[in-house]
């Protein structure tokens, strides 16, 4: 694998390992629904996890001498969550013989390949560096959280318009990734999908997780608003 680090090598491992496969007619390239079922898995485990146990893991992964260490890696090379469970979904799902660096790469490839964010047109995308502001911006908002391959996530996508009229009229809607937005799942204490968080005056005041029919979602918000 002389010139396996090259993009185009890369590419082709990916493809031959089923992480990605390639439209013959527009040439779009795009992560299989095999991969991204591994990949559930790890995001699961590793995206909404604190800092302290993220870093241990780091460190145990790649034999590095401690934590510290490791968060410094991490902060000096921009290392995501997302990249990182992409990484060990990626070592356990290909069968060749790759180095660190190659795998490292071939990650980063897979993250930006995989799916776009799983949060429905209807509401405004919000991210860990945009929804404090939103927050803060309101008296009163619903910030809710979506996540890719859910299937309760995708039967509320399906009522969306009346999960929407739920929420008190002049009452802003947000939307989250959950997997790509860790910090915003912490601070709520949020660790599943689909789920709904409702602020008041900066603070959240409910949380609503599961999937929830149109009706008794309303009527919840009612109780918690006051309306």
């Amino acid at each position: 694998m002389a010139d396996a680090q090259s993009p185009e090598a890369l590419l082709d491992a990916l493809e031959s390992e089923d992480v990605v496969a390639i439209d013959a007619e527009t040439d779009e390239v795009s992560t299989t629904a095999a991969f991204e079922a591994d990949r559930e898995v790890y995001y699961d485990t590793y995206v909404t996890m604190a800092d302290a146990e993220f870093h241990e893991s780091v460190a145990d992964v790649f034999g590095l001498d401690s934590a510290t260490e490791a968060a410094e890696r991490v902060a000096e090379l921009d290392v995501s969550r997302e990249e990182f469970a992409t990484f060990l979904a990626l070592r356990s799902a290909v069968d060749g013989d790759y180095t660190t660096v190659e795998l490292t790469t071939m990650a980063q490839m897979a993250t930006e390949l995989g799916p776009e964010t799983p949060v429905p047109d209807g509401v405004e995308h919000l991210g860990d560096d945009s929804y404090e502001a939103f927050v803060d911006a309101h008296d009163r908002c619903v910030v809710t959280v979506w996540k890719l391959f859910c299937d309760p996530c995708e039967a509320m996508k399906g009522e969306l318009d009346e999960v929407l009229a739920a929420f008190p009229e002049g009452v802003p809607v947000g939307g989250i990734a959950g997997e790509q937005s860790p910090e915003f799942c912490r601070s709520v204490g949020v660790n599943a999908a689909p789920a709904v968080v409702l602020f008041e005056d900066g603070e959240p005041v409910e949380r609503i997780t599961g999937r929830t029919d149109p009706e008794p979602l309303a009527e919840r918000v009612a109780e918690v608003y006051g309306v």
